[in-house]
């Protein structure tokens, strides 16, 4: 383009030379050459600015074209004006020592899993290697206008299973479904709603009763510390804030799932099916939280809807299970030092605490009894450096008898007929029901490189956990300990 404009431009100033008449030509053509030619470089000129400013364009549109997402903070990236994506997660590589074998990966069962010494499991220890609690997570976040923001997210890991996949508290279905929910938010009317599988409302949080700000445990167990009060269900949440949002009030419509823990049901009573139970009214809770200086501070009431079915006459049995909570999240010294805690109390709540005690027993017509219990933790959180983090959880959990007479452990829960003779003997015979599980357990996690490139964590663990059986016949009470360590490398690229 730039040889075909000199080329005109060259031509035309010899055409007009040629016209000129001879005199005029001969007196004028030296300055007459010059100033075209001047004219010729400027144009020159104009076009190499045009030339460049067109490659500029291009590069920059090819950039684009190759990278669609401009990123925004966060390490979010924009995909449609005012919607973002976010990518989270970790790749895990972790290890754990039992002195105990519960053939179980990361996560400890406290309640029928702490074998007693009747049982082979008993008197062998336990190590394995997994990369299960390997992570992957999304968040997509809308912007509607200054008032209104919409969202979505979604979570998974490798920790589910094929062969007991059930949905009463972490619905562990393959592969496991950890979060999926979406949200809307409307901060004129301080309203938020959730539909979707998400931390239970009932589960204790950091600030407001937003899914997000969840507290949870930073143990490397994947079952946290017995005590330690939540699920993960779907569900439906309404959450109103008032003054400046430091009060929000939540209702939470869940989807129920019986936890028989160990419960044996009668013949002749059909009260599950597969590993879902016959309900028939979702599991409703209220929260109240309060946001202060001093730190966040929640009470909350969870009402459940119980049903079996007598396969004789299709008779339904029907019962009500009732309960009530608080937590509390405490910074003693800013970014320091932190106390959280929370507790649970009632009856058929054994699904909500994560020893898993059970929810109800039966009688021996096929009535429900929903189970007295009680769960508590309390957890302490240090950061001496910015790289650095320590952690200490002491929790109970506790469950009252309901003594059906006869049957062993058909009917009722912790019956005084129970046979535990032969708790202490291997291959005796034993029927013992837990009644106590308590857990201490300190850990710390290390930040080993956190850059351009991502975290890299190390973390390790140790727990000393205690199962407690009632009292059977000629009043034999068993007790087992379980000593578990655990380590932990992960790395967050995202």
């Amino acid at each position: 383009m730039k040889k075909s404009l000199r080329t005109v431009l060259l031509a035309s100033t010899a055409i007009g030379f040629l016209l000129a008449s001879p005199a005029h030509a001969a007196d004028s053509t030296a300055d007459a050459l010059k100033a075209l030619q001047a004219q010729v470089n400027a144009l020159q000129k104009q076009l190499v600015a045009i030339q460049a400013k067109e490659k500029t364009r291009a590069a920059k549109e090819a950039k684009m074209a190759a990278m669609p997402a401009t990123a925004t903070e966060s390490g979010k990236k924009e995909i449609l004006p005012g919607v973002s994506l976010k990518l989270g997660g970790f790749v895990a590589m972790e290890g754990l020592y039992r002195d105990h074998n519960q053939e179980t990966d990361m996560a400890t069962s406290t309640n029928t899993g702490i074998p007693f010494d009747n049982e082979v499991d008993a008197h062998h220890d336990e190590f394995r290697g997994s990369a299960r609690q390997t992570r992957l997570s999304l968040l997509a976040e809308g912007k509607v206008d200054e008032d209104t923001k919409l969202a979505a997210y979604i979570e998974s890991d490798f920790m589910g299973s094929g062969t007991n996949s059930s949905s009463v508290q972490t619905n562990n279905y393959v592969p496991r479904l950890r979060h999926a929910y979406a949200t809307v938010n409307r901060d004129d009317w301080g309203f938020y709603f959730l539909g979707g599988q998400t931390w239970s409302l009932a589960s204790m949080y950091k600030s407001g009763l937003e899914a997000n700000k969840a507290v949870g445990v930073t143990t490397i167990d994947g079952a946290g510390a017995p005590g330690y009060v939540y699920t993960r269900s779907p569900q439906i949440r309404f959450v109103k804030s008032f003054a400046d949002k430091k009060l929000n009030v939540g209702l939470s419509l869940e989807s129920p799932q019986v936890n028989f823990g160990g419960i044996t049901v009668p013949t002749g009573i059909t009260a599950s099916t597969s590993s879902l139970s016959s309900d028939f009214a979702p599991d409703v809770i209220a929260k109240i939280a309060y946001d202060s200086k001093y730190g966040h501070y929640e009470v909350f009431g969870l009402t459940r809807f119980f049903r079996d079915v007598q396969n004789s006459n299709g008779h339904n049995n029907y019962a009500m299970g009732v309960g009530g909570g608080a937590g509390a999240y405490v910074s003693i010294i800013p970014k320091k030092l932190e106390i959280a805690a929370n507790f649970l109390g009632g009856k058929g709540i054994g699904r909500y605490a994560s020893a898993q005690l059970p929810d109800l027993a039966f009688t021996p017509t096929g009535g429900i009894k929903p189970l007295t219990q009680l769960a508590a933790l309390i957890g302490i959180h240090g950061h001496p450096t910015s790289t650095l983090d320590l952690y200490l959880y002491a929790g109970a959990q506790k469950i009252m008898r309901e003594d059906q007479g006869g049957g062993g452990t058909t009917y009722g829960y912790g019956n005084t007929t129970a046979d535990n003779s032969g708790c202490y003997a291997i291959g005796g015979t034993c029927q013992a029901q837990t009644q106590m599980v308590w857990q201490i357990s300190p850990g710390l996690w290390k930040t080993v490189y956190a850059g351009d490139y991502g975290k890299m964590k190390v973390g390790a663990q140790y727990s000393l956990t205690r199962r407690d059986a009632f009292s059977g016949a000629d009043n034999l009470a068993p007790h087992a300990y379980e000593n578990t360590a655990m380590l932990s490398f992960r790395y967050f690229p995202f």
